[in-house]
Parts: C-alpha cells; structure tokens; sequence
C-alpha cells in the first residue's frame, strides 16, 4: 500500500536526518544502535519500493545512506541480497562520486 511505503520512506529520512549527529560523536555504541534502526528500516521496503525510495532521496541523505549500506556489508547477513539492491540502485542514481565520498570520508556510521 502506497501509505504503508510513506510512513517508511517517513522514517528512513528521519534516521538519515538524525545520521550526522550520531556520526560526529564519538560513541560507538550510540552509532551501532542508529545503525540497527537504520537497518530496521531498510528491511521494511520491498525490493520494488527501493528504487522508488533512492529516486526520492536527496545527495546528502544519499550519501549517508550509502554509508549505512556499506556497514551492513561489513557483516554478512540475511540482509545482505537486499543491501546490494540498495547499493546498485544508489550508485545509479548518485554515481560514482558518491561512492568514492562515502568511502574516503572519515566520519563513519
């Protein structure tokens, strides 16, 4: 349902808007848990609403995502199919510019 997409697409920009502040800190537990959500979040969209929900985003949210996406990499996991569909559609849209941003940039997730 086309409500059911937005109150998550809702809730993945939150997270991605909280992401800077948790990233400038220094506590790695705090990011471990943001990224948990970030994932949660993630794993609600089907692998049909994902391209409708990178279309949407903006660079900088883009961006962040894109880093979470490379953590939940780190770990293998039943998420990880669905984290590569993520990737390929973000390196699409943002190309790789943001790929190279997210992987040289300092600040971590």
């Amino acid at each position: 349902s086309h409500c059911a997409a937005s109150g998550t697409m809702g809730d993945l920009l939150r997270l991605l808007d909280e992401a800077p502040a948790v990233m400038n800190g220094k506590d790695a537990d705090a990011k471990s848990a943001h990224a948990q959500k970030v994932f949660a979040a993630l794993e609600r969209f089907s692998d049909k609403q994902i391209a409708d929900a990178v279309d949407s985003l903006e660079p900088d949210p883009g961006d962040i995502l894109l880093k979470y996406v490379y953590r939940g990499l780190e770990v293998p996991s039943e998420n990880t199919a669905s984290l590569f569909k993520w990737h390929a559609k973000l390196s699409e849209k943002f190309g790789v510019g943001a790929v190279v941003r997210v992987l040289t940039d300092r600040k971590t997730v």
